[in-house]
């Protein structure tokens, strides 16, 4: 980004004793030539610069931008500012910020500032779009259960009801007579692989962010119990065979809900309205269409939000 917006050249430097090689920068204004070098701490006064005063006809500036972490308490950059108050920026390489710059250095620090802040939004994006662990590990038992269904099925693309029942469907008549064990099994079976893409693409959204916010045990305990519950509203209010992920899946939609309501007060009302329109609309198509349980997406929805209000206030 240096190059790219400011036009600077990428620039190698060498330390006295010759013991590492240094990065930094430099540009040309006028008749001025600067060199920007990143430091750290044990290497501020070891820097080669010899061959930088060979610049004829260029006046040449240094400038050294010393790389610190402020949390540290052995750090005692404040004092090697001092002994450096003409040209230093001091950058913290945790916190990505500058954390002081010397007299006619606003410039400079403020172009670091700038790509630090747009380094941190990538950052920030690519956690974002990076599925976890646990997510992985769930779409992968769904997929190869559903392997296992396409095989005994004899076909990839639509499940048989009868092999679905024999892996642990969600029935009612098998449930009453004792077999609960559906309530959980039934999640991680599909109808179908238009119905896996779309449960699986949904996982994988909502997933990693509901661990980033709650932590990997109280994901796993508002997906599984969540969906159990939407197994659960399923049978009391539906009939029928019922099978999918999509009661868990509510159950993460609510645990996203739960955020958007404690963050309604610090600018998340837009967070709130988007929540509510996605619950709605996908009400509306479960109320809409056929061989949908809307029963246990609902179940699922207020389980997981109930859930999820409680995990909220306790650690694990």
């Amino acid at each position: 980004m240096f190059n790219k917006y400011y036009n600077y050249s990428i620039e190698e430097f060498k330390t006295l004793d010759n013991s590492k090689e240094i990065w930094g920068m430099s540009n040309t204004i006028g008749e001025v030539k600067n060199y920007v070098v990143f430091l750290e701490e044990d290497n501020i006064n070891n820097l080669d610069i010899s061959f930088i005063h060979n610049n004829y006809p260029y006046n040449v500036r240094i400038i050294r931008v010393l790389m610190v972490d402020s949390s540290k308490r052995n750090s005692n950059w404040h004092l090697m500012a001092e002994g450096f108050e003409s040209d230093l920026i001091v950058l913290d390489e945790k916190d990505k910020k500058v954390l002081y710059y010397s007299p006619y250095n606003e410039t400079l620090a403020a172009q670091i500032d700038h790509v630090l802040d747009y380094k941190k939004k990538l950052d920030h994006e690519k956690r974002i779009n990076r599925s976890s662990k646990i997510t992985i590990a769930l779409i992968l038992i769904n997929i190869i259960m559903y392997a296992i269904t396409a095989f005994f099925s004899g076909n990839i693309l639509d499940s048989d009801v009868r092999v679905l029942i024999y892996l642990g469907a969600n029935e009612n008549t098998l449930i009453s007579s004792g077999e609960y064990y559906r309530l959980f099994t039934s999640m991680f079976l599909h109808g179908g692989l238009l119905h896996l893409v779309l449960n699986m693409y949904a996982l994988n959204a909502l997933g990693p962010a509901v661990e980033r916010a709650y932590g990997k045990v109280k994901y796993l305990i508002i997906y599984l119990i969540g969906g159990i519950i939407a197994s659960i509203s399923s049978y009391l209010f539906s009939g029928g065979v019922s099978i999918g992920a999509s009661g868990a899946i509510f159950a993460l939609l609510g645990a996203v809900l739960v955020l958007a309501l404690k963050a309604r007060t610090r600018g998340g009302k837009e967070m709130l309205k988007n929540i509510l329109s996605v619950v709605a609309i996908n009400v509306f198509i479960g109320f809409a269409l056929p061989n949908i349980d809307n029963f246990a997406h609902i179940g699922g929805l207020v389980g997981g939000s109930i859930i999820s209000w409680a995990l909220a206030k306790k650690d694990f």
